[in-house]
């Protein structure tokens, strides 16, 4: 290609990126101003509805531009302040309809709001005696002007959702993907349920299903499962989150079609790994229509490579047909923690063994992005410390803010394991006021691309491994006489030496040792149960009662290994108190999710009471889109009305919600968006059409209504708060209390538009 036709297409490529952001920015504009313009005009509407005299509506701020006046026509410039007496004699019209330089805003001046008079003489304060006044209207007019502008922008956002639901908006469907281990929906609901209604209301998508949980403690559910209908309502207790919200903890389903590319698979062909746009048609010959049959069967491989059937699109656009190709994966593999303590869940360890940290993301624009960190890159030595665990990772980028940190990683490839050698410096999010940690911009965990190089990051007091003597970045070479190359390996072998003491060497150094290990008895191993096996009762016991972080106690079923435990624990304490060393139980359990349950007998012993192998599980690789379904009202405008009322209740509540944490500080303020960061927000949104715009505006709308109902002076909640106690006195607050008020109320929203205005600005250039 010649160099200038290159930089020809690329110059046109960026000028075309900048017309559509400057489209998209006139789309936001618009449309904001179009808010303030209908709060405005609840305003003028309600105030020539009780009788109060209505001076200008104004479009805008600043120098008047152009408008129009009754009698007096259309003008251009300022125009003269007109008293009543002026009006009448002329035959003009008492409203100036006007739009001024400054179209982010408006306004509504009614007589009697900022025409007072103060005596030179006495300082007395003599306000307009005209009954239109403002002032003298009785209290319940003035209330319904004051609350006149919020209930529009209520209103407008209905208007805009039902719009939107004429047209039809995609959102993410109502089945169920994964129940996620501290769900309560653990045990009740199943990958690929259908959620139906929600106490008793439809459920028309998954955003559906939160808004009506999310202020619920209790929430009844009709549920589809396999394409037929349960028979009894599901009943699940809400979880509180750290929002004040409440919820399920559950996410929806995905579909089988690609987002991002898989993870490499060494000894293939980089064609042969799953890439971005490729559509799953089977697993090992089995067809799959959702992510979560994906899911099932990467669970069934237990580490297995598997083969995959995907219809990959062409890169010719003239043809534009897809193609079937081969691909290969390998399922995650997952450990679990064995329990809890007073901040959460424990260390994920294998018999005492955890494995090294890795990189799950790395966020757009981070230092860590910046650095060349990517997702799955194993920290094989972050600064000074070899195979370090997530506590001493965060410590050392909290204690080196703008200093570069050498950073080691293995990263897997087609090829096989690569080390490269990086520089990370973290930075620290800007703040107006205090003092913020500093960051790097990566979510760290344990999985992807750490399976198949067994290195033990650090080994937990008490278990297994710290019998053995295993130091801290040992290489497993051997279990069992078994070699163990991959995480892979050494789980398998366990499984196999479960209930005895076998052999284990490793590497440390340059050093081989050889230990014996104590390999505990296990109820998965026992019973020999596939690793993608759930366990549904115990003794005829579906849940037990465990203590959560924060003394909380909840119902946890025993497909959770904590909770089987604590059963079979129970089990074996009766049959000791009864003279027995062992008991025997029965347990149910399924070959899958959502399998038909079996029997087995389990004898119990004090060496197998911890199912320590129901803490290992096998997971897909994450990056399938979510499933879709169009949300409609089938062109029924009434319905679509009733559709946007109950988001916009559910919004309102979030909103209202989120203000007061905020207010009490339990939610930081670098959670709030100002108008730069509004209008960035907004041109993404314009980006993605009309539809996702009204949308933005709408939620955008509820968001200003209810910052402008909140109880602040200068507000309009201020406002109504000094007539409430005008309504209850008999008598309005003295005009120097309104007024000190008010100019408080004026400082401290400048103040705060000031703080969000920077904050936004800073995070445009941070990092």
């Amino acid at each position: 290609m010649h160099p200038l036709l290159g930089g020809g297409e690329l110059l046109a490529a960026g000028l075309s990126t900048w017309i559509l952001n400057g489209f998209s920015f006139i789309k936001v504009l618009i449309g904001f101003s179009l808010i303030i313009f209908v709060h405005e005009l609840g305003h003028f509407l309600a105030a020539k509805w009780v009788g109060i005299r209505v001076d200008r509506f104004s479009v805008g701020f600043g120098t008047r531009l152009f408008g129009y006046r009754g009698g007096e026509g259309f003008t251009f410039g300022n125009r003269p302040e007109y008293r009543a007496e002026e009006l009448a004699e002329r035959g003009y019209g008492e409203t100036d309809y006007c739009f001024r330089a400054l179209p982010l805003g408006g306004y509504v001046k009614m007589l009697g709001q900022d025409d007072i008079v103060i005596d030179d003489k006495t300082g007395a304060v003599q306000m307009s005696q005209d009954p239109r006044a403002f002032p003298n209207r009785p209290v319940g007019s003035r209330m319904i002007v004051v609350s006149a502008g919020v209930v529009f922008n209520i209103v407008f956002a209905a208007l805009l959702i039902m719009l939107v639901y004429l047209i039809g908006r995609q959102e993410y469907a109502p089945r169920i993907g994964l129940v996620l281990p501290d769900s309560p929906a653990r045990g009740k609901l199943l990958p690929n349920d259908v959620i139906l209604e929600a106490n008793g209301k439809p459920v028309r998508s998954f955003d559906d299903l939160m808004n009506k949980t999310i202020f619920a403690n209790e929430v009844r559910l009709r549920v589809e499962r396999n394409g037929q209908p349960l028979p009894e309502e599901v009943t699940l207790q809400t979880e509180k989150s750290e929002d004040g919200l409440r919820r399920l903890n559950i996410l929806p389903a995905s579909t089988t079609m690609r987002a991002q590319d898989g993870s490499p698979v060494p000894g293939r062909a980089p064609e042969q790994n799953l890439l971005e746009g490729d559509k799953v048609l089977a697993v090992d010959g089995q067809k799959v229509a959702l992510g979560t049959d994906v899911f099932q069967a990467m669970r069934a491989a237990a580490g297995r490579e598997v083969e995959m059937t995907v219809e990959r699109p062409s890169k010719d656009v003239v043809k534009g047909a897809p193609r079937t190709v081969t691909c290969y994966q390998r399922p995650s593999l997952v450990l679990g923690p064995d329990g809890f303590d007073t901040k959460g869940p424990g260390p994920a360890h294998l018999l005492g063994m955890l494995r090294r940290t890795t990189v799950q993301m790395a966020q757009d624009g981070s230092p860590a992005q910046r650095a060349g960190l990517r997702r799955g890159d194993v920290i094989a030595v972050w600064g000074a410390i070899a195979s370090p665990r997530f506590e001493e990772i965060k410590e050392t980028i909290v204690s080196n803010p703008g200093k570069p940190i050498p950073v080691t990683v293995e990263r897997l490839t087609a090829k096989g394991r690569e080390s490269v050698k990086l520089e990370v410096t973290p930075r620290a999010p800007f703040r107006l006021w205090g003092k913020s940690e500093p960051q790097v911009g990566v979510s760290f965990g344990s999985g992807t691309g750490e399976e198949y190089k067994p290195v033990v990051a650090d080994v937990l007091p008490d278990t297994p491994a710290a019998e053995l003597g295993m130091p801290r970045g040992a290489l497993l070479l051997s279990v069992d006489g078994k070699p163990v190359e991959t995480w892979f390996d050494v789980v398998e072998a366990l499984r196999a030496a479960a209930g005895r003491r076998v052999p284990a060497r490793y590497r440390t150094g340059a050093d081989e040792v050889t230990g014996e290990l104590r390999v505990p008895g296990d109820l998965m191993s026992e019973l020999d149960l596939p690793p993608s096996a759930r366990v549904v009762s115990i003794d005829g016991q579906k849940s037990a009662e465990l203590t959560l972080p924060g003394g909380k106690k909840r119902n946890v079923p025993v497909s959770e290994p904590t909770a089987a435990r604590e059963v079979l624990k129970g089990a074996l304490a009766a049959a000791t108190q009864a003279g027995a060393a062992s008991a025997t139980v029965e347990v149910r359990w399924t070959p899958t999710l959502a399998g038909e349950p079996r029997v087995a007998q389990l004898t119990v012993t004090p060496d197998n009471v911890d199912p320590w192998l129901m803490r290992v599980e096998y997971a897909y690789d994450e990056g399938f889109n979510f499933e879709m379904t169009n949300v409609s009202a089938g062109g029924n405008p009434l319905t679509a009305l009733l559709m946007g009322a109950d988001k916009v209740v559910a919004q309102v509540r979030q909103a209202y919600t989120f203000f007061t944490r905020l207010a009490t500080r339990d939610v930081s303020a670098s959670h709030v968006a100002g108008p730069v960061g509004i209008v960035t927000m907004g041109v993404e949104q314009a980006k993605l059409g009309v539809s996702e715009l009204m949308w933005f505006l709408a939620y955008l709308s509820i968001s200003l209504a209810v910052i402008n109902f909140m109880p602040m002076p200068i507000l309009d909640g201020g406002l109504m708060v000094f007539l409430i106690i005008e309504k209850v006195k008999g008598k309005p607050l003295s005009f120097k209390t309104q007024m000190v008020s008010t100019l408080v109320g004026l400082a401290a929203i400048l103040l705060i538009a000031v703080f969000v205005t920077i904050q936004d600005i800073g995070r445009l250039f941070e990092g």
